[in-house]
């Protein structure tokens, strides 16, 4: 005879720990700190040692430069604050995505001296210290700002990233047609009277998921205790990803 039903399981979390039987994750987590979230990602959770791509809307693409800090400060805490990160950037990408510099990367609670810096002349640099970083090891994350990556680089990569055990994320200022990636995610920056001092807030859609599918969120972070949680305001009524509000439109 079957065991019954555990009372006050949610729909949601009974799908997560049906797609966790039937399927097991290759992959380690590290959660969001949002429940929601992680309920929607099919290893519970932000699978480590692959990569991730997050890019802003046109106009915005600080939102995917943030949001991208915010998830490295997660992954770099995860390590007990020991492993450093790489952050490869070309030398004039300051001019048009934004730069990691020191009072930044605090306002979310990531100290720079855990970040390794490096510029390099052109993209082809970038993914090249990036590829290395990634496949050497020992690292919380390695992160590559670039303008675009063609689906052979994002999938050298992501083979990189599980060779090392390695956590990857790009920031690109629009997401191509295809990727190698397992995430990929879609910010833009939400600001206005709501918004609160080292709590930023984004929209953020997940537009790829690998065996799950998309979805969209208001997320704020906390830089008091390095989570995201659902913006207050908007935990009570779920969002659409923007491309089926826009079909529904249409």
């Amino acid at each position: 005879m079957s065991p019954a039903p555990q009372p006050g399981l949610s729909l949601e979390a009974l799908r997560t720990r049906i797609r966790a039987i039937e399927v097991p994750s290759p992959y380690r987590t590290v959660g969001f700190g949002a429940a929601t979230v992680d309920a929607a990602l099919p290893w519970g959770g932000l699978p480590l040692g692959c990569l991730h791509e997050a890019a802003g809307t046109p106009g915005d693409a600080g939102a995917a430069l943030g949001f991208a800090t915010a998830l490295v400060t997660r992954l770099q805490k995860s390590t007990a604050g020991t492993r450093p990160v790489l952050w490869c950037l070309r030398g004039d990408t300051e001019h048009e995505i934004g730069n990691p510099y020191a009072p930044g990367l605090r306002s979310f609670g990531l100290s720079p001296k855990h970040v390794l810096l490096v510029r390099a002349p052109a993209t082809a640099q970038v993914l090249w210290a990036m590829e290395e970083g990634l496949r050497a090891g020992g690292l919380a994350a390695v992160v590559g700002e670039v303008e675009d990556v063609d689906f052979s680089t994002s999938r050298r990569l992501q083979l990189a990233a599980e060779a090392g055990g390695v956590t990857a994320l790009l920031v690109v200022p629009e997401l191509a047609a295809v990727s190698g990636a397992v995430t990929r995610w879609q910010l833009s920056s939400i600001g206005g009277a709501e918004a609160r001092p080292l709590h930023p807030r984004w929209h953020v859609e997940l537009t790829h998921c690998r065996g799950g599918t998309p979805a969209a969120w208001e997320l704020e972070w906390n830089h008091a205790t390095y989570d995201f949680a659902v913006a207050a305001g908007v935990r009570d009524r779920s969002l659409e990803p923007r491309h089926e509000r826009a079909q529904a439109a249409g």
